[in-house]
């Protein structure tokens, strides 16, 4: 998820988000909820529903619209001073940077009277909490990222019973599958500017290193070594489309979620990194409920060498803008869509099943196979909340300088610790 635990979709231009922005920051009558699912299929019914009786409960009208991730997040750094949106979701990552931009209300105070605060497992608060103060309250389901696989073709190379755990022989199978199926072994997105790019490299890093930052009571610094992002750049993306026996063909070099999660339903890939939400591609076409619910198996992440099991855990949180012209309506709107019998119909109306982040939330899998989804949330790492922003940039650098052969593995980790190093990841005070 990602970025985004679902889909991340029909976005609209980061100018015309801008735009409107300004529009909606004209109507003082009314309060606006961003988020990245708005327009989903699923929440069709949740959807109105909901509307309604936030409107009832706080007493004015709202506007709840979606946006891509990337154009939500350049739009609220860039005019969330305006007072629009009023509540916002978004990924993992987004509230180290907001709160650096002095856009992100401080919930400590506000939402420990919630009657359900309580019930929130540790580690879906932990993720929001820092600088002393909680940012943001967790969407009702998290994941941890996973291997999605055709065990019908796995089962062709002997591998019934899933996986190889290690990830140089995942590779091995990866490329055999290439070299012989009208598939791609492996499928990864490599898109410049995709969340899932930086989710994905740093799900296997974070299997040799934990957070790549840690804090010395001070500051963030880096723990993470060229050492570290090598044998992940080499491994993975080096032998992605190079070499005489690539996993993948190069033709889906810079791929982006869809080319991923599509992709995958659609018989394009024998293994992909993914989330619960790919279960809702099974209802696109008979052929892609096949793939789904016939031939699909779920496994933890393969292991880099030197590494142990670990990966990206996604949890979304819910904030709300510092600048909202209605603070007590916005804090009104986020004990009703966080409370248990709202997260509860949310849930419900998701296709994909995810790792439920309250004690209330009753999640059944519809698929045996997606329980894995809830043992990779437990062994998940929620990133360091720092200025994100400056880190990204540079691992995109990298990921892309090696699938395009135009540095070696080791030269581009090297060069993406410096710049990992010297990046400005603090928080302001």
């Amino acid at each position: 998820m990602e970025l985004s635990k679902r889909t991340f979709l029909k976005a609209s231009g980061a100018t015309s988000v801008a735009a409107l922005a300004g529009c909606l920051s004209d109507d003082d009558d009314g309060r606006t909820f961003w988020a990245g699912w708005w327009d989903e299929d699923h929440l069709e019914e949740f959807r109105p529903e909901f509307e309604s009786e936030l409107e009832e409960e706080t007493g004015q009208e709202w506007e709840l619209t979606e946006y891509q991730y990337d154009d939500l997040q350049s739009n609220v750094l860039t005019g969330g001073n305006t007072g629009t949106p009023d509540l916002l979701e978004g990924t993992l990552e987004h509230p180290g940077d907001y709160v650096t931009a002095d856009m992100l209300e401080p919930l400590t105070d506000h939402v420990q009277d919630f009657d359900h605060f309580d019930g929130y497992l540790d580690a879906a608060i932990d993720a929001f909490e820092f600088q002393g103060e909680i940012w943001g309250l967790p969407l009702p389901g998290g994941n941890g990222r996973a291997l999605v696989y055709r065990s019908d073709i796995l089962a062709e190379y002997g591998y019934e019973d899933g996986p190889p755990e290690d990830l140089d022989e995942l590779v091995e199978l990866a490329r055999e599958i290439n070299a012989n199926e009208d598939m791609n072994g492996l499928h990864l997105t490599t898109e410049r500017g995709e969340v899932r790019v930086t989710q994905e490299f740093l799900s296997h890093v974070y299997q040799r290193t934990g957070n790549i930052y840690e804090h010395d009571g001070d500051e963030w610094v880096l723990q993470a070594t060229a050492d570290d992002f090598e044998v992940v750049l080499e491994t993975l993306y080096h032998n992605l489309f190079l070499g005489d026996e690539p996993m993948a063909d190069d033709d889906y070099r810079g791929a982006g979620w869809e080319s991923n999660d599509e992709g995958y339903s659609m018989g394009d890939h024998a293994m992909v990194h993914c989330g619960p939400w790919i279960q809702q591609h099974a209802d696109s076409s008979d052929e892609q409920a096949d793939i789904i619910e016939e031939n699909t198996g779920i496994a933890e992440l393969p292991v880099v060498d030197g590494g142990e099991q670990a990966t990206y855990m996604e949890v979304s949180p819910i904030m709300i803008n510092t600048h909202t012209e209605d603070l007590d309506a916005s804090l009104e709107a986020l004990e009703l869509f966080t409370s248990p019998e709202m997260m509860q119909r949310f849930e419900d109306a998701d296709p994909a099943t995810n790792a439920p982040t309250h004690d209330s939330l009753d999640v059944e899998h519809d698929l045996e196979e997606f329980q894995t989804f809830e043992d990779a949330f437990e062994n998940g790492v929620a990133p360091a909340q720092i200025q994100w922003g400056e880190v990204r940039t540079p691992m995109y650098d990298a990921i892309e300088e090696v699938i395009y052969d135009e540095t070696d593995p080791a030269t581009a980790a090297e060069e993406l610790e410096a710049a990992l190093a010297d990046a400005d990841v603090q928080l302001e005070a």
